[in-house]
């Protein structure tokens, strides 16, 4: 009786460490999410200019697709393109101006811009590294879908719960993937690693801090993505089948411009964050060593070796990410 009694002590005590853990997590984004928002205030209409003039693309796209029945080729391809303008260079720009704010440089429009492009090609190269991380493993989750749907159909009840699995784990999977490689952008861009190095240390250090990781991408995202998302809903709801195709038609570049409006609120949240865990390991590895990059980490490094090194945009010489505020 008195083994069971101290195993069931064991056992609370462990229970109330995880949920000890669980709030303290929660708390940390939360202290991530106002790290963010106190760098937001230092500067918010320069953020909120640079937001707006990159949403703007895919705003137009998303216009133009929905006023134009039958576009000529070349206003196909400009509304093709228009949606990248805001993913690619947007995302960059806005990385220049947090660096920028961070430091306590003026934050401008024209300064991001021109330094986003600079950065561009680093950029994409670490996000063709990011996006068969995230895209490999969704394609095959969704490939296994269609089989199942095709092989082992299910109807009624049974086939409502495994649809709703299904989505559970497209979810699931994709939130944790999106994680896993959250910091890489901060990484390449900020702390000025190769697209190859920065991609393998994100993956690294969300891996030992996986729950902070995700519980600041989810509270980063929440203050733009909620109000957006009951937007769309109430206008799919109000407006009916018209508001739904317009949806379909134009939902990849709306997606882009919302993605963009939500980036002052999630990016430097995100910032605050990779300053601290980044920081924090260069500190244990001048102490006990880094890890040597895995076989293939190598390879790639050997094969972009001839690539042009940018750099550090910012005054006091390469940026590593120790020390940043």
């Amino acid at each position: 009786m008195r083994g069971e009694r101290a195993l069931a002590g064991l056992e609370q005590g462990r229970v109330a460490r995880r949920a000890g853990a669980r709030a303290s997590t929660a708390a940390l984004g939360l202290v991530y999410l106002a790290r963010g928002l106190a760098l937001l205030r230092s500067a918010w209409p320069a953020y909120l200019l640079i937001a707006l003039v990159y949403a703007a693309p895919a705003l137009l796209a998303a216009a133009l697709t929905l006023t134009v029945a039958a576009p000529a080729p070349w206003l196909r391809v400009l509304i093709d393109l228009l949606p990248w303008l805001t993913a690619i260079l947007g995302t960059v720009a806005m990385m220049i101006a947090i660096g920028d704010g961070a430091h306590g440089r003026p934050v401008r429009l024209g300064r991001a811009t021109a330094e986003g492009l600079r950065w561009t090609p680093r950029y994409l190269w670490t996000n063709a590294h990011t996006s068969l991380i995230f895209w490999l493993p969704m394609a095959l989750l969704a490939e296994a879908r269609v089989w199942q749907e095709t092989a082992l159909p299910l109807d009624g009840a049974a086939g409502l719960a495994l649809t709703m699995l299904w989505w559970l784990l497209i979810i699931g999977l994709g939130l944790s993937l999106h994680t896993r490689t959250l910091l890489a952008p901060f990484l390449a861009v900020h702390g000025d690693l190769p697209g190859t190095l920065a991609t393998l240390e994100a993956w690294r250090l969300s891996g030992r801090h996986f729950a902070r990781c995700l519980v600041v991408l989810v509270l980063g995202s929440l203050p733009a993505a909620l109000p957006l998302g009951l937007l769309a809903l109430g206008s799919h709801l109000l407006l009916g089948e018209p508001a739904a195709r317009a949806l379909t038609l134009a939902g990849p570049a709306l997606l882009w411009a919302a993605i963009q409006v939500a980036r002052p609120v999630l990016m430097p949240a995100v910032y605050a964050l990779y300053t601290d865990l980044w920081s924090a390991e260069q500190a244990r590895r001048a102490a006990e060593g880094a890890p040597p990059p895995p076989p293939l980490a190598r390879l790639l490094l050997a094969l972009t070796r001839w690539l042009p090194h940018l750099p550090a945009w910012r005054r006091g010489g390469r940026a590593t990410g120790a020390g940043l505020p």
